[in-house]
């Protein structure tokens, strides 16, 4: 069997006197969505800003592609092939569409691709995300709120990672957006990608995801795929209702 792309073990995470972690290990295997589905407060936010570097555990360890990640930083995690898409939508708000989606693959004195290959490279992947359509000069701070949600989206893809985490990232979208996410993240997936779905919606998470990990109060406390990917048996894990507890 091949080894999973990510391993965490023995995670743990206190903001003051709140334990948003609680010993939490689970595995991801590559070429598959997996959900992390719980409710708020349920620590699966917390869970997948820890992957993507953007906070450090307390404790535990996280293995990605083999290797022991020992600096918990954005760049870091980018490094290994891990990006996120947070719920909260940060773009530039004063920059235009170009300049957010390719925000952090330039730098600050020149431009890594010309003009012509920049609107090139932006227009082909928001094809494959919207049939909006975009003016690639306009200013972002213009822009509705699931149109920049898109644009961040886009910007996530383009780095080309081997784990992509979604935060929440259907929150601001319309249906039809919705939609075609979802056939954009099965295309990156069949092509060899993994995804890592935060989400404490149900009909996503059944609609999307290969492997469900249920978090509650800090633990994650099941691992569903299979039959057991059904409304029934995530709800009555989700509610600590399930037979046994």
């Amino acid at each position: 069997m091949d080894r999973p792309l990510l391993v965490a073990q023995g995670l743990d995470k206190h903001f003051g006197e709140t334990h948003a972690l609680r010993d939490v290990s689970l595995e991801i295997s590559t070429g598959q969505v997996h959900a992390i589905l719980g409710e708020n407060g349920s620590g699966k936010s917390t869970l997948g800003k820890i992957i993507a570097g953007i906070i450090p555990p307390d404790s535990g360890e996280l293995t990605i592609g083999g290797q022991r990640v020992r600096t918990f930083s954005p760049p870091s995690m980018l490094e290994l092939g891990v990006a996120i898409v947070l719920q909260e939508v940060l773009v530039a708000l004063n920059r235009s569409v170009v300049d957010n989606v390719l925000l952090g693959r330039d730098t600050p004195f020149r431009f890594r691709y010309s003009n012509g290959e920049r609107r090139e490279i932006v227009s082909d992947i928001l094809q494959k995300l919207t049939r909006r359509t975009f003016d690639l000069d306009q200013m972002v701070g213009e822009l509705e709120l699931q149109e920049q949600q898109i644009l961040v989206i886009a910007r996530g893809l383009l780095c080309e990672p081997k784990l992509l985490i979604l935060d929440e990232a259907t929150a601001a979208l319309d249906l039809a957006d919705r939609d075609m996410l979802f056939s954009t993240i099965r295309q990156f997936v069949s092509d060899g990608g993994t995804v890592a779905f935060v989400s404490h919606r149900l009909p996503e998470v059944l609609e999307l995801s290969d492997v469900v990990h249920v978090m509650h109060n800090g633990h994650n406390t099941a691992r569903l795929e299979g039959e057991d990917l059904n409304p029934k048996t995530l709800l009555a894990h989700l509610t600590q209702e399930f037979e046994g507890d």
